[in-house]
């Protein structure tokens, strides 16, 4: 790997993942043995990521790229500070899905990972916005919000992506009552789970909207109409296929206006696979870019 005299400031979330230690620790010799300066700055709490960068940003210290160490929701995090910056931001995927990282090319292998910190010029993404919070890939009510307001933080420390099917279970007992609705392009759309996508993959792997791209200015709305357990576990399934964009009982709607989703009763919503606020909410996109270090083929 060439040489390079980039500084890299690394905000590192130590909950992230299970057993991380020794990976972060490659990363971090790689990166030394790559030239690269490094400094490690660690969040205590959540929200703690957004309040360290912005203090970097007001002090005016001088960085290459300031790098999320951590899960989707660590780097969206520090996203919410980085407006109006000519500083990059880095990723060195920690998480349980990591769908940012595998959305822009770089994936978990760590030699890729270095490289893309050391030597990859930045690209231009959008987030979205939810109560002027930015998101980085989707935000969600509906199957997968309810299971994410159900998650344990000991279960996914322990079974990682499982524990996911586990809260899904333990909220499941909602999911015949659903009942929402999405306005999109002046349509309003009547679902029992709705995904408003930035990102092409969902969950980790799995394609959620084909044609998405976060360089793009634009949400990929996916309506699942049908309601109760087992449709949410055909939806499942139609999901690991890939198929879910394509199901007849799933409304599929690109748009780059804003996008409203509406309910008569509150439901939680997720943002990039962290708890969110309650229905109805007003989704837009965000038109100041982030610059992020990328390996878009």
């Amino acid at each position: 790997m060439a040489a390079t005299n980039r500084k890299l400031l690394i905000i590192r979330n130590p909950v992230s993942g299970r057993g991380n230690q020794k990976r972060f620790d490659k990363v971090l010799a790689l990166l030394k043995k790559s030239g690269a300066s490094v400094s490690v700055r660690t969040t205590e709490y959540a929200g703690h990521g957004t309040q360290l960068v912005k203090q970097v940003l007001d002090s005016g210290e001088d960085w290459s790229a300031i790098v999320g160490a951590g899960g989707d929701g660590t780097i969206a995090e520090l996203a919410n500070a980085m407006v109006d910056t000519e500083i990059p931001l880095g990723i060195i995927p920690m998480g349980t899905a990591n769908i940012l990282a595998r959305e822009i090319g770089i994936g978990t292998k760590l030699k890729k990972i270095v490289a893309v910190l050391v030597s990859a010029k930045p690209e231009l993404i959008y987030p979205g916005l939810l109560e002027q919070k930015r998101f980085l890939l989707m935000v969600s009510a509906g199957y997968d919000s309810l299971a994410v307001a159900e998650l344990r933080l000991e279960e996914k420390r322990k079974f990682g992506a499982f524990a996911y099917v586990i809260a899904a279970f333990r909220a499941s007992k909602q999911f015949g009552s659903l009942d929402l609705s999405v306005k999109a392009n002046g349509e309003i759309y009547k679902g029992a789970s709705i995904i408003v996508s930035r990102s092409r993959l969902f969950g980790g792997f799995f394609v959620v909207a084909p044609k998405a791209d976060l360089r793009k200015l634009e949400f990929h709305v996916l309506v699942l109409k049908n309601k109760g357990l087992w449709a949410a576990i055909r939806y499942g399934f139609s999901l690991l296929s890939g198929r879910l964009s394509t199901c007849r009982s799933v409304d599929y709607i690109q748009t780059n206006g804003p996008v409203e989703l509406l309910s008569q009763e509150g439901v939680p919503c997720q943002m990039d696979g962290d708890d969110g606020p309650l229905t109805p909410q007003i989704i837009r996109l965000d038109e100041r870019p982030i610059k992020i270090l990328a390996a878009y083929k």
